[in-house]
Formats: structure tokens, sequence, C-alpha cells
């Protein structure tokens, strides 16, 4: 999404990335909202959430790095055993393997905080959850000058750590929605309006701050920002106490939720295999061309997965 080409495109853009921003966070959310309020024994809460995790990882990991020596050009492609070591850890080093392995790094590390957060904030009442919440947008906004790099294995451990941290406010933020009880008639309605709005101050600030800066700025697209945060507490207020009735929603809900973890894992191979073969969302009007993109990338990621299933041993490698 290039600033300053093409603005009827980059508009769209802009206002979809605007509207998805709490991808992420309302994950962790429903994380805090499941996970905070029992109690576990360790080795149990372990063991099912790192084989859960971990292997399927440790799968996806060896893939990418198979894809990505792939479609490196012939040139490119290191041949000896020692080079491929040494290029498959420079990538590693340089991105995590893949970029979006980021965020199941992250959540491996909050899943070791995961039996003894639950405890510490369970003895706290709802005025002091507000208060702790309060205190940790205060200190996601003062840190945030802070050059964090989820990517990147190279770097200063300790900002990356700093950083994961930071991430697991959003756990306590979704405890604490599970707790408190809105009554009022016209909460979902409410809800929906700011999350609208939070899409609308998204994309025109982005816009002005591109404007101003001469080239693009994201700045409030992270993850950790106020407008992210009010954007993934108003979905979820929409969506808490949502009522699912039709069998067809209740069997895609099932199916979603089951396959999410390995469709996340394998969806980056097929957007790579649709690039190389000059699939992109700017092939047509990207109001036509985005949501088929994203239509064949969740179809045809769900299928791997449904194969890789099939085959023995495989429900614990594919996700």
């Amino acid at each position: 999404m290039t600033y300053g080409r093409n603005m009827d495109f980059w508009w769209i853009g802009n206002i979809v990335d605007s509207a998805v921003r709490f991808a992420v966070p309302l994950f962790l959310i429903l994380s805090g909202a499941t996970l905070l309020s029992k109690e576990y024994k360790l080795g149990e809460f372990y063991k099912k959430r790192f084989v859960r995790v971990l292997v399927p990882l440790l799968f996806w990991m060896l893939c990418y790095w198979v894809f990505r020596w792939a479609v490196l050009e012939p040139w490119q492609q290191p041949k000896e055993f020692s080079a491929v070591m040494h290029w498959a850890r420079d990538l590693f080093l340089s991105e995590g393997i893949s970029k979006h392995f980021w965020y199941v790094y992250m959540i491996l590390f909050i899943y070791l905080f995961v039996p003894f957060l639950g405890k510490a904030v369970r003895k706290l009442s709802n005025s002091w959850l507000l208060t702790l919440l309060f205190a940790w947008v205060v200190l996601f906004i003062a840190l945030r000058p802070i050059p964090i790099n989820f990517y990147r294995w190279s770097d200063f451990f300790g900002y990356k750590l700093l950083g994961y941290f930071l991430y697991t406010g959003y756990l306590v933020l979704g405890y604490y929605l599970m707790q408190i009880r809105l009554t009022w008639s016209k909460t979902r309605i409410f809800a929906a309006v700011i999350f609208i709005l939070s899409i609308a101050s998204s994309a025109i600030y982005t816009y002005f701050a591109s404007k101003n800066a001469h080239q693009l700025d994201l700045s409030i697209y992270s993850y950790l920002t106020v407008n992210t945060v009010i954007q993934s507490i108003a979905i979820f207020i929409w969506a808490k106490d949502l009522h699912i009735g039709n069998r067809f929603l209740l069997l895609l809900q099932t199916t979603i939720s089951n396959y999410s973890y390995g469709i996340y894992l394998v969806h980056i191979i097929v957007i790579g295999i649709f690039f190389r073969n000059n699939i992109f969302w700017t092939m047509a009007q990207p109001l036509i061309s985005l949501p088929i993109i994203v239509l064949a990338t969740l179809v045809c990621s769900y299928i791997i997965i449904f194969m890789l299933r099939k085959i023995p041993g495989g429900k614990f490698i594919a996700g």
C-alpha cells in the first residue's frame, strides 16, 4: 500500500487495513477471557498448549525453510549442506523464517505465564483490574518510542520480551470484559458505532500522517495503540453475547475455530504461490479482487490443512 500512487486503490487498502486492526488483539482478549478464569495443573496446561502450538510450528518452520529456498532464483539457492544451514540460520535471524511467525513466538512466550497471571488477576477486584488496565495503556504509550522488532532474532532480546510482555495486557483486558455485565439494551448498537468510528479515525489519521510525512505512516495500525484497543473492545462487546441459531453459520463457526491455527500457519505459502502466478489484489478493482483473493486463500489453506489431517499423525503437525 504505497502512499501517493493510485489513491483510489490506496484508500480501499487503507480502510480495509483500518477495519482489521482488532484481529491479533481479539485473539488475545479471547484467550484471556477463557484461560485466566481457570485453575490449572501446570504439567497438563503446558503439555496441552505446547503440543497444540509448538509441534505444528516446528513442522511449518521446516516447510517455510523449504518453500523460501525453492522460490529463490537458481543462482541464489545454496547447494552445499553447510551453505544451506548458514542460509537457514540467517533467514531465521533476519525475519524468524516467515514474518507471520512472530505471533506464534509471542503466544508461546505468553503461555508460559498464563497460569500465574490467571492466579494473580483472580485476586483483584474489578476496580483494581481497571486501574491495572489504565496503567497498561499509559505504559505502552510511554514505551512507544522504543524500537521493538518482533521479526528479527538478531536484535537485543530485551526489547522483544518487553513487547511480548505488553501484549499480555490484552489477556487481562479479556478477563476484565468477562467479569463486567453490560445491561444497556443498546450496548451492541453502541459497540458497532464505536467500531465504525475506530475504522474512520484510523483511516483518516493514516491519510493525514502520510500526507504530512510525504510517505506512508502506519503508526496508528499498531496493535498497541489506544485506537486499536478501543476497536478490539468494541468488536468483543458486540460479539460477546451474540447467539447464532443458523445451522450453516454454526458449522462455519466450528470449522473456522478448529482450523484457524493451521490456516494461519500455511496461508503465507498460499499467498506466495498466488503472487508467483500474478494473482494480486491489484489485478482488478480492489472491491472485487480483495474479497476473491481472501476467500481463495482461506479455501486453499483450509484444503491443505484438511488433507494433512487425513494423513496418519497429520493432526499433530497440521495445526
